[in-house]
């Protein structure tokens, strides 16, 4: 059973944290490096996407501002599951 949980864990805890990792790098690129840029405007959505206006450029910033969102959440939760899983995984011990 020990050897179970312990393998059980470890892997949760690996690719919890892999995803962790790669939605952080995910973000940095959306944050710097992805056209249109919106640095100043993270937490600006009506500004962003609550006009009825349609161009390209509106779109293409909207759909970046909701990738970043998105991404915010599944990192902050897979950051979360990776403590969770992983404190067990190295405090656990065979008795």
């Amino acid at each position: 059973m020990y050897i179970f949980l312990k393998f059980f864990l470890g892997i949760l805890s690996f690719f919890s944290s892999s995803i962790f990792i790669l939605g952080f790098y995910q973000l940095i690129q959306y944050f710097f490096f992805i056209e249109p840029s919106i640095e100043g405007e993270i937490f600006n959505y009506e500004k962003i996407c609550g006009k009825s206006e349609t161009s390209n450029l509106t779109n293409k910033k909207c759909e970046n501002l909701m990738s970043i969102y998105w991404l915010l959440v599944t990192t902050f939760i897979c950051f979360i599951f990776t403590l969770i899983t992983a404190y067990p995984f190295f405090k656990i011990k065979k008795k």
